[in-house]
């Protein structure tokens, strides 16, 4: 009896079996779980994104499908699209500077041949040797800095007036100048070469107030130098009356001089009566300076120079 309840309980267990496989051979999802667990795969990898079902829109038949190798792919982030992007021309620095140079003759058409000698010539922008190109440039850039310089006013009367270097001028102060006195307030100019400016530019007298229309080869008449050129000794000897100063720098009138030159005694010194009411206001025909640093200044450069000649340009 035993026996028959388990064979009975077995067959009744395998009958629920058979219901179940059958219902489940019907379903195709069942299917595919069960060919899944038949035929076990890796599983995706949880962090890649899951493809994007592609959702195909009705077109028109004239219009032609893109295939997905010809889709453009969307741009990354921090970029923008290839369409916004807009590369700038190559700007030469030297066509700037030629602008500048046309811009120049549109203003001012005196300045063509100017602006002609300023262009650079554009440097080629494909060009390998860079190295070449900047050189260029500063050449270019240095042509536009300069400026025409006009010569000094001061080189041009001492190339005209001294016949050589070193040399001191005595020349008209172009204002006519006076002291109280009615003496003229001569310039005295120094030189130490050709293609220097001045050194000093000193007020000077010579002779007075009363005598400069006198004689001025006769001595003894107090009248002024007469114009020429003079030797300078460059030495410094004593005065022998008091009207010198002190001491004083000899000069001479050069081999060729006027004939008629009976003046003797001259020099530079200083005029310690000067614009003073003593009536001893200027000199006897040296050359006066009209305080004694100035005279200091004259002497110094005697010394250290040794000018070749004074020339004198002071006749009305």
């Amino acid at each position: 009896m035993h026996k028959v309840l388990i064979v009975a309980r077995t067959l009744g267990w395998c009958a629920v079996a058979l219901a179940i496989c059958s219902c489940n051979s019907n379903s195709p999802s069942n299917a595919q779980n069960i060919s899944s667990i038949a035929n076990p795969v890796s599983s995706p990898n949880p962090l890649a994104q899951p493809a994007q079902p592609s959702i195909e829109k009705s077109t028109p038949d004239s219009v032609v499908r893109s295939s997905p190798a010809e889709v453009s792919k969307s741009p990354q982030m921090g970029t923008t699209p290839s369409e916004s992007v807009v590369s700038e021309p190559y700007v030469n620095p030297l066509d700037s500077i030629a602008l500048n140079a046309k811009q120049r003759i549109a203003n001012d058409p005196t300045a063509r041949s100017k602006s002609a000698a300023l262009t650079p010539t554009r440097l080629n922008p494909d060009a390998n040797d860079s190295k070449a190109q900047i050189q260029q440039l500063s050449k270019a850039l240095a042509l536009t800095k300069q400026q025409p310089q006009s010569p000094s006013q001061n080189r041009i009367s001492a190339s005209a007036s001294c016949r050589a270097f070193p040399c001191l001028i005595l020349s008209r102060d172009p204002s006519n100048a006076q002291n109280r006195f009615n003496n003229p307030i001569y310039k005295l100019t120094a030189y130490r070469d050709r293609t220097s400016d001045s050194i000093f530019q000193l007020d000077a007298v010579t002779g007075r107030g009363f005598t400069q229309a006198r004689n001025r080869y006769q001595s003894d008449t107090d009248a002024p130098l007469p114009d020429g050129s003079y030797s300078v000794v460059p030495t410094v000897v004593k005065g022998t009356i008091r009207e010198v100063g002190g001491t004083m720098v000899p000069i001479f009138p050069k081999p060729g001089f006027n004939p008629r030159m009976r003046r003797t005694a001259l020099g530079i010194h200083w005029d310690p009566s000067f614009d003073k009411d003593n009536k001893e206001d200027g000199t006897s025909g040296c050359i006066g300076m009209t305080n004694k640093y100035d005279y200091h200044k004259v002497r110094d450069f005697v010394l250290k120079y040794r000018p070749r000649s004074l020339e004198v340009r002071i006749t009305r």
